[in-house]
């Protein structure tokens, strides 16, 4: 018997298309309102049997920009076991998401009078595979000498700013963007990102008409066989909105991973130990997803269980409690699966798994230990 923890997922209806490498998902609409807000669409891509190309976009016209407020807006990858907001703060290790910010001068969304203010960059819009962090973590093809000298970060809403150019200003606040992704191991990836269909850019020779630095992207790490898209919004000081929409995603679908913080306990035949298993018999196998102080067995979804290959014949709630030594006052979800279905073990087999997943879509799995007998 083991201790594990559980972690939710959010159950997200969707339409998908799969051809033999390639799936394509379109996902619903996402509008995010707060002070703060956040989650995820359920499916889990691995990055490392093809790459992912996450296409949507982005308004930012509900964000508020009055005296003492100010809000920032993410999309994104992120690995599993963390927030969907800044998964990680000033490292990475999580993954790689576009992240939204605006100039912090009061105003700076209304009409502007005519010359005033003398430069107007409204949404600035970035990669970042850590909260916190800037253009400075760009480095493909190669580190920019200068970050603050870049290309289709800043965008002008209003044409105000005189340093914008056409393809850059009168965005109306609204952005299409296209995150593309590579994986170079399975820890480890590239990320580039298209906004309006422009690549993003450094400057190098002092010549702001020309962009030497482009397509300019960034290297990330994280768990590339299992990646979730995620969103979220953070803002104080009024109730911000961003809207995602047009939301679609091209890559591979893999399986949830045996992480952490979706483990829970399990035990098998309750009351018994070692616990024994003839592949030969005829019999059934009890197994009991343990309740906890912060998990109910209740919640899962006993017709998606699966152990060892198997699927249950039956089950029932009953409070089994730890080890079978005492009852727990919780109640626990008791299973019955045949022996002979069991068809992950064989005669070398010492842990069993057990997957399912609650009526919300969140995974959970657990293992035991077992010993075969003839």
């Amino acid at each position: 018997m083991k201790k594990l923890f559980f972690c939710g997922l959010a159950a997200v209806l969707i339409l998908a298309t799969t051809t033999a490498l390639a799936d394509t998902v379109s996902y619903p609409e996402v509008t995010l309102s707060g002070g703060f807000q956040s989650g995820h669409f359920s499916d889990w891509w691995n990055l490392t049997a093809e790459d992912i190309t996450i296409s949507f976009t982005y308004d930012g016209n509900g964000l508020v920009d009055d005296s003492g407020t100010h809000a920032w807006a993410e999309f994104g990858v992120r690995s599993a076991c963390y927030g969907d907001f800044n998964p990680t703060w000033w490292d990475e290790g999580a993954g790689v998401w576009l992240a939204t910010d605006y100039d912090w001068k009061v105003n700076t969304f209304d009409p502007d009078p005519v010359g005033a203010p003398t430069l107007d960059l409204d949404d600035k819009l970035i990669l970042q595979k850590g909260g916190g962090k800037g253009e400075g973590d760009y480095n493909l093809p190669l580190a920019p000498p200068a970050p603050g000298n870049n290309h289709r970060v800043w965008w002008d809403r209003d044409g105000v700013d005189p340093w914008q150019n056409p393809e850059t200003a009168n965005t109306g606040g609204i952005y299409q963007v296209v995150i593309t992704l590579h994986a170079t191991s399975d820890t480890t990836g590239t990320a580039y990102m298209t906004i309006r269909g422009l690549d993003q850019g450094f400057e190098v020779d002092g010549n702001w008409n020309t962009i030497e630095l482009t397509p300019a992207g960034m290297t990330f790490t994280g768990d590339m066989k299992h990646l979730q898209i995620f969103y979220g919004l953070y803002g104080y000081g009024a109730t911000h909105e961003v809207d995602f929409y047009d939301i679609q995603v091209t890559g591979f679908i893999g399986e949830p991973p045996l992480a952490p913080c979706f483990e829970q306990m399990i035990d098998i035949k309750p009351c018994s130990l070692p616990n024994s298993i003839n592949l030969e018999a005829k019999g059934v196998v009890p197994v009991a997803l343990l309740s906890s102080n912060t998990f109910d067995a209740g919640t899962i979804d006993p017709s998606t269980v699966r152990f060892a290959g198997a699927e249950p014949l039956r089950w029932t709630l009953e409070d089994v409690g730890y080890g079978c030594s005492q009852n727990d006052g919780l109640m626990d979800l008791l299973l019955f699966f045949k022996a002979r279905d069991l068809t992950e073990l064989d005669v070398s087999s010492t842990e069993a798994y057990l997957t399912g997943y609650t009526n919300t879509g969140g995974f959970i799995w657990g293992k035991d230990s077992v010993k075969i007998v003839p």
